[in-house]
C-alpha cells in the first residue's frame, strides 16, 4: 500500500514539472536559508559554553556615577575586588584577574637570529586562569602558569615562534612599552587555538604573579575580573551583597576612600558591582573597553525573525500553489471516489505526495547549505562550520517543523477535494471555494506584507551603516597611515631619554620623503578606547570626575584639521609655568563649565598614584570629534601634550600616489632609527570603519535574505498567475475574440494581485517604521526616517510583482484564442 502511494505520488509529481519545480525550488531556497541562519545563531548562542563550569563563572561589572548620571560601565575592576571576593565569601570557590596586553614578542633562533612581532593578543593572567577556563592543553598542564615568568602560548604561536621546533622550555622577551613590562619568560605550556566562539581571543597567556598584582588594590579598575560560584549557588542573592562589600572596603587606609581618581571624598553609592554571567558576554554586554569585539543579542534575533519568515514564505507557496490546482485535481479525486477509495486514503495519498516533495527539497537543501557554509562564514565575518545536525534538540525542532509544514501543506487542499460528493466533481460543478480564495488571498497579503518589511529593514541598515561610514567625524582621516610605534621598553630615564632622541630623529628623517606630508604622534588613536583615564578637580570643588587623556603631538590637532573654537591651539598657546590642557566640547559640560569661553585659562587639579598633585592650565577648548564610533555619543576627553615615552602611534600623512614605493621607504626609515622594533602600519580610515564591523555584516546577510523572501514571493507570484491564467484561458479567448486588447487582458489578470499589494503595504509600513524605529535607537548618532524609505520598496515590490505577472498575462493574451476554444 505504501509502495503504492508513493508511486502515485512520484508520478504526479514528474506529471506537474512546472509546479513541482516551483514548489521545489521556493522550499529548498526557504529552507537553506533557514539552516545557514539558525547555524549562525546557534554559533553565536554557544559563544563561551565549550567551559565546563561556564553556568557557575561570572565577571564583575564595574559601574562609576556621578550626580546620578553613569560615567563608567566597565568590564573590569580592581585588582584587589578578585581575591576580596575569594576571601570573605565561601561562594566563590575560585578567581581570576586578566589584564589585556600588547607588546613587541621576540626570541632568537638557533642560528642567531632574532624574530620579532608586534602582538596584540596577549593577556596576564594569574595561574587560577587555567582552572577557572577549560582551553586545553596540548603540552603541559594546567599549573603551568603557577611559576614567574612563564608563558603559555597557543599552537599556532608556537609554529610562529619556534618552526619545526618543541617549544616548550623556550623562551621569549615579552615588551609592552605602556607598562613597562620587559620579561623573558619561559614557555611552560602549550593550548589548543583559541576557539571562535570564545569572548577570550589570546595567543599568549603570560603569569601575572608579581607581589604587587597579588596584593591587589583599590586605586584603576584595569583588570578583567572572573569569579566561579560554587555549584548551586544563588548569583542574584550573592550580588544582593556587593553593595555592603563595597562599603566594607570603602574605609580604611588603602581602600577605595583614597583612590586616586576620588581627590576627595567619596559617596560609596557611586560604584556599583554586578555579576554578568559568562554566557551572557558576547551578545549582551555593550561596555567600554570590552576584552574582545562583542556580538549584537538583538541583531541575532532579528536575523532568527528572517530565517522563520522565509521558511513561512516558503510554505505559504506551497499551499497556495495547492489550493490553486484544486480544480485541476477535481475529476482524478471525483473518479477514486467513484472506483470506492474512502476519504482517509485520499487524504494519506495527499500527505504522501507533501512529504515526497518536502523530503526531495530538504536533500537539496542540506546540500546547498553544505557547500554554502565557507562563503556564509565569510559573509557573517565568523569561522564556522555546519554542526547543527550533532544538536539534537535542534533537529527535533526542525523535524518537528518539516512535519508541520508536511501537515498543513496538504490537509488543507485534501479535505476539500474529498469532502466534494463525486457526482458534483463529474459533471463539472466543482469550483473553489470562497473559503479557499480567502485563505489564498490572506497568504498572498502576509507573504508580500514581510516582503516589504523587509525591503523597508534592508534599507534602513544600508542607511545607517553608510551614513556611519561617511559622515562627518569632525577630523580629515583621510590618506592617513598609521605607523606603530615601537613597544620596546621605556622604563626608567636612560630609556627614555634614547627614545625621545629617536622619536625625534625618525620624526625628522620621514618629513624627507616627498611622499610624507606630515607627522604627528599620539597614545591613542581615532577608533580605540582611550584607556588613559585620570581624575580632574576644580579649584574648590569637592569631587574630581575620571576623564579619558588623550596624549597629541603639537601638530595632531593641525594635521587633522580639528577646530579650535575657544583659546588657543598647542602650536600657538603661549608657554607658562604650568601643564597645558585642552578640552573638547564634551569635557567643558562634564567639568561643569558654562561654556568654552568660560573655561579658557582655568586651572584644573590631578593627582597622581602617590597623592602628589598637579595643575593645569586649559589653554583652548576644540570641536567634538569622533574618537571612537557614531555608536556612542561623543566622549569627554582632556588633551595634554605628549611626553615621548607615551607614544603608541605616528600618524602620517601621505601622498597615496606608487603606495608601495611609499611604504617601502617609509620601512627603511623606521628601521634605520628603531633596529630592534617590528614594523607595523595600517590605514586609519580602514582601522576606524572596523567598528562597524558587526553592522557591516549584518547588513550583508539581511540584505541577502531579503533578496531571498523576495524572490521565493515572486515565485510563489510567478506560480499563481499561471495556475490562474491556465483556469481562465477561455474566458480570456472570448474576451479576445469579444474586442479586448492586450492592455486590458493584463488588468484583468492584474488588477486582484495589485489590490492585495496595496493591503500588504497598509499593513507592512507601520510595523517596519516600528522596528527600523526601534533599531536605530541603538545608534546615538543616526539616520532619520524618510518617506524613501517606505517608497522605494513600495515602488519594487510593485515593478517586480507587476513584471511577474505581465511575463504569463501577456503570453496568453497573444495567444491565438482559437486554441483555447477549440474543444468548445
Amino acid at each position: 500500500m505504501i509502495n503504492n502511494y508513493l508511486k502515485i505520488a512520484w508520478r504526479i509529481l514528474v506529471r506537474q514539472k512546472l509546479f513541482s519545480l516551483i514548489n521545489i525550488f521556493g522550499l529548498v531556497i526557504g529552507m537553506a536559508a533557514c539552516l545557514l541562519i539558525v547555524q549562525y545563531i546557534s554559533f553565536e548562542l554557544s559563544y563561551d559554553k565549550f567551559h565546563q563550569n561556564a553556568g557557575n563563572v561570572y565577571r564583575i561589572k564595574h559601574q562609576s556615577y556621578s550626580q546620578g548620571n553613569l560615567i563608567e560601565n566597565l568590564p573590569k575592576t580592581y585588582s584587589a575586588v578578585g581575591p576580596a571576593l575569594k576571601a570573605e565569601f565561601p561562594e566563590v570557590k575560585e578567581e581570576t584577574r586578566v589584564s589585556k596586553l600588547s607588546g613587541q614578542v621576540s626570541t632568537q633562533q638557533p642560528g642567531g637570529a632574532v624574530i620579532a612581532f608586534n602582538e596584540q593578543h596577549l593577556y596576564a593572567v594569574e595561574a587560577s586562569f587555567l582552572k577557572v577556563f577549560s582551553f586545553p592543553m596540548v603540552e603541559g598542564t594546567a599549573s603551568a602558569l603557577n611559576n614567574p615568568n612563564t608563558v603559555v602560548i597557543t599552537q599556532s604561536t608556537a609554529k610562529k615562534y619556534f618552526p619545526d621546533q618543541d617549544a616548550i622550555g623556550k623562551t621569549l622577551r615579552i615588551q609592552q612599552q605602556i607598562s613597562g613590562t620587559d620579561i623573558t619568560a619561559t614557555v611552560t605550556g602549550v593550548c589548543k587555538d583559541v576557539p571562535a566562539n570564545s569572548h577570550l581571543q589570546f595567543d599568549f597567556l603570560v603569569s601575572q604573579v608579581s607581589q604587587d598584582m597579588q596584593a591587589g588594590d583599590w586605586v584603576y579598575p584595569d583588570f578583567y575580573t572572573y569569579v566561579q560560584l560554587s555549584p548551586n549557588t544563588d548569583h542574584q542573592a550573592f550580588e544582593a551583597k556587593l553593595p555592603s562589600f563595597i562599603k566594607k572596603h570603602s574605609t580604611g587606609g588603602d581602600k577605595i576612600k583614597n583612590s586616586s581618581f576620588t581627590l576627595g571624598k567619596t559617596n560609596v553609592a557611586n560604584i556599583q558591582f554586578t555579576l554578568q554571567p559568562l554566557k551572557d558576554i558576547h551578545l549582551y554586554s555593550n561596555l567600554t573597553d570590552e576584552i574582545s569585539t562583542a556580538g549584537n543579542g538583538n541583531m541575532v534575533w532579528y536575523l532568527g525573525l528572517i530565517a522563520v519568515l522565509i521558511l513561512v514564505i516558503a510554505y505559504i507557496n506551497y499551499v497556495n500553489l495547492s489550493t490553486a490546482k484544486i480544480i485541476e485535481r477535481a475529476k482524478e479525486v471525483g473518479i477514486r471516489k467513484v472506483l470506492g477509495s474512502q476519504r482517509l486514503q485520499l487524504i494519506i495519498q495527499f500527505l504522501f505526495e507533501s512529504m515526497l516533495l518536502n523530503i526531495i527539497s530538504i536533500a537539496i537543501a542540506v546540500f546547498v547549505v553544505i557547500l554554502a557554509m565557507p562563503w556564509f562564514s565569510t559573509l557573517c565575518g565568523v569561522q564556522m562550520r555546519f554542526t547543527l545536525w550533532k544538536d539534537y534538540t535542534f533537529l527535533f525542532g526542525f523535524m518537528s517543523c518539516l512535519v508541520l509544514g508536511i501537515l498543513l501543506s496538504a490537509f488543507y487542499p485534501a479535505l476539500i477535494l474529498s469532502n466534494y460528493k463525486p457526482v458534483q466533481i463529474l459533471k463539472g460543478k466543482f469550483q473553489n471555494t470562497s473559503q479557499s480564495l480567502s485563505l489564498r488571498k490572506s497568504l498572498v497579503v502576509f507573504q508580500f506584507a514581510a516582503t516589504i518589511a523587509f525591503m523597508i529593514g534592508t534599507l534602513v541598515v544600508y542607511r545607517q551603516v553608510n551614513y556611519m561610514k561617511n559622515a562627518n567625524k569632525g577630523m580629515d582621516m583621510k590618506q592617513t597611515l598609521i605607523v606603530v610605534a615601537p613597544q620596546i621598553v621605556r622604563a626608567n630615564d636612560a630609556d627614555a631619554f634614547n627614545f625621545m632622541h629617536r622619536d625625534s630623529v625618525f620624526q625628522t628623517e620621514i618629513l624627507r620623503n616627498p611622499r610624507v606630508q606630515s607627522v604627528t604622534s599620539s597614545s591613542s588613536i581615532p577608533g580605540e578606547t582611550i584607556n588613559y583615564i585620570m581624575s580632574y578637580t576644580r579649584p574648590m570643588q569637592d569631587k574630581g570626575i575620571r576623564l579619558p587623556t588623550l596624549e597629541i603631538g603639537s601638530k595632531f590637532l593641525d594635521q587633522f584639521k580639528v577646530k579650535t573654537i575657544a583659546g588657543d591651539n598647542f602650536s600657538t598657546a603661549p608657554q607658562s609655568g604650568k601643564s597645558l590642557m585642552m578640552l573638547n566640547e564634551a569635557a567643558v559640560v562634564s567639568l561643569g563649565f558654562k561654556n568654552a569661553q568660560d573655561a579658557v585659562g582655568k586651572i584644573i587639579q590631578t593627582k597622581n598614584g602617590r597623592g602628589r598633585i598637579f595643575e593645569n592650565e586649559i589653554v583652548g577648548v576644540i570641536k567634538n570629534f569622533h574618537q571612537t564610533s557614531l555608536k556612542e555619543g561623543f566622549t569627554p576627553t582632556v588633551f595634554r601634550l605628549i611626553d615621548p615615552s607615551s607614544v603608541t602611534h605616528y600618524e602620517l600623512k601621505i601622498n597615496s600616489a606608487d603606495m608601495p614605493a611609499t611604504l617601502a621607504q617609509i620601512n627603511k626609515t623606521y628601521k634605520s632609527v628603531f633596529s630592534e622594533a617590528a614594523f607595523d602600519y595600517f590605514f586609519l580610515d580602514e582601522f576606524f570603519d572596523q567598528q562597524y564591523k558587526t553592522e557591516q555584516h549584518f547588513g550583508k546577510v539581511f540584505s541577502l535574505f531579503s533578496g531571498f523572501a523576495v524572490f521565493v514571493a515572486c515565485l510563489g507570484l510567478f506560480g499563481l498567475t499561471l495556475i490562474t491564467i491556465t483556469q481562465r484561458i477561455k474566458e480570456i479567448g472570448i474576451r479576445k475574440i469579444l474586442g479586448a486588447s492586450i492592455s486590458n487582458i493584463l488588468l484583468l489578470i492584474a488588477k486582484d494581485f495589485v489590490g492585495l499589494i496595496l493591503i500588504a503595504n497598509a499593513i507592512a509600513l507601520p510595523l517596519a517604521y516600528w522596528g527600523g524605529h526601534q533599531w536605530l535607537q541603538n545608534y546615538k548618532f543616526r539616520v532619520d526616517f524618510t518617506v524613501w524609505f517606505f517608497i522605494l520598496p513600495m515602488l519594487s515590490v510593485f515593478i517586480i510583482a507587476l513584471t511577474t505577472i505581465s511575463f504569463q498575462a501577456v503570453k496568453a493574451a497573444v495567444a491565438n484564442p482559437v486554441k483555447s476554444l477549440r474543444n468548445e
